[in-house]
C-alpha cells in the first residue's frame, strides 16, 4: 500500500511577496502548533520544538538572537 504525504510549505520567493498579515497567518495555521500534550510542535514534520515553557523561552531568546543575521527589510 502506498501513502501520499502531502506538504504544504512556502518557498523563498513566495515568503517575500506575503503582507505581514499573511505571514503571520502562515505562522499561525501553517507552520506552528501546540498539540494536545501542550508540546510546540512544527506543523509540517511534526517534530517537537519546546515541550516546557523554560524550553519555549530558549527558543523565543534564540530566535530574537537571530534577528541581525536575517534579510533584510524589503517594502
Amino acid at each position: 500500500m502506498k501513502h501520499t504525504v502531502e506538504i504544504d510549505a512556502a518557498d523563498i520567493p513566495s515568503m517575500y511577496k506575503m503582507s505581514a498579515g499573511e505571514y503571520k497567518q502562515y505562522i499561525e495555521n501553517e507552520l506552528l502548533f501546540v498539540d494536545h500534550h501542550d508540546v510546540l510542535r512544527s506543523q509540517i514534520a511534526q517534530y517537537p520544538l519546546a515541550v516546557t515553557r523554560e524550553q519555549l523561552l530558549i527558543l523565543i531568546a534564540h530566535l530574537q538572537s537571530l534577528e541581525s543575521r536575517v534579510g533584510s527589510d524589503r517594502t
